[in-house]
């Protein structure tokens, strides 16, 4: 594949059933190399760039979705967040002596959440998950199950290149719309049957032809052309600028008699916008937010 960072859709003609599988690569470089995270925050943060990717594709919708865990010391954040165009950015906040059963442990004791921002409209959408089973993706596959009544099943790997994962889901029925019950759907039993037999390993590795044929080599599959996932950052001068505003008047300009400018470094990509004194005064006038960026 030329570009490693790539999401396929793909149905079975004849069962009712869809999946989407992502790979990324250059994309999760890149996020993770923002910060100095250990390899237990990357694992952790790749699975929710996967995950959030995954949904994205099959909740159709124009905005931004987000996977997000809130929690405290040791670990006080992990949020992916991804766009309908497969824009991704990501970031973790974690106490750096935390060990890796610290982490864990915490990540069952805060809240997990799936929220869609719609381009088109100010009200936004919240799924609260709870925690269930041992891993991340056996959370997600609770939600779906508990809060959507859809049956979904989730394989995810990640290591120091890549986050890798699949995604299954059944089809509603032609006819009454409805999505069989998993005791009655024999199909599903059949297809989470031959992906359970997937390793971590060939998930990570093999390409996504090599990877269907492997899984479902006597199934009839459909597979849908491939879309590009990248980091894309949101962080732009005019984010800087209210960020500026929201310190208010008196505490920006504290700032500035201490340091003589004020940085404003996005979290998730570490660029920096730099407002001198001018710059900030222009900021507070109204009808003017013009300023100077410096990197």
């Amino acid at each position: 594949m030329k570009n490693k960072d790539l999401i396929q859709r793909f149905i079975f003609e004849n069962a009712n059933i869809r999946g989407e599988v992502v790979r990324l690569s250059d994309s999760f470089q890149t996020i993770i190399g923002q910060h100095s995270y250990p390899a237990i925050i990357r694992n952790l943060l790749g699975e929710m760039l996967v995950t959030s990717s995954l949904l994205s594709a099959i909740i159709k919708f124009k905005g931004r979705l987000t996977v997000q865990f809130q929690g405290k010391n040791p670990l006080k954040l992990l949020l992916a967040q991804c766009t309908q165009d497969f824009n991704l950015r990501g970031i973790a906040q974690w106490q750096p002596d935390a060990s890796e059963n610290d982490i864990l442990t915490a990540l069952k004791k805060g809240v997990l959440a799936i929220i869609i921002n719609p381009d088109s409209s100010t009200t936004r959408y919240q799924g609260i998950v709870n925690w269930q089973g041992e891993s991340f993706a056996q959370s997600i596959e609770g939600y779906f199950r508990d809060s959507e009544q859809l049956p979904t099943r989730l394989w995810l790997a990640v290591n120091d290149k890549c986050a890798t994962g699949l995604l299954l889901q059944p089809l509603p029925s032609e006819g009454d719309g409805r999505v069989k019950p998993v005791a009655e759907n024999h199909d599903w039993e059949h297809i989470i049957h031959l992906s359970n037999t997937i390793s971590e390993e060939e998930l990570l590795s093999l390409d996504f032809e090599t990877l269907l044929h492997r899984l479902y080599s006597q199934e009839e599959v459909r597979v849908f052309p491939s879309e590009n996932v990248s980091f894309r950052c949101t962080c732009s001068i005019e984010r800087s600028e209210n960020a500026i505003r929201m310190l208010g008047e008196e505490e920006a300009e504290q700032e500035l008699h201490n340091k003589q400018v004020i940085d404003v470094t996005c979290e998730f990509c570490n660029k920096t916008y730099r407002f001198d004194r001018v710059d900030v005064a222009n900021i507070f006038k109204k009808g003017n937010s013009s300023s100077t960026q410096t990197h």
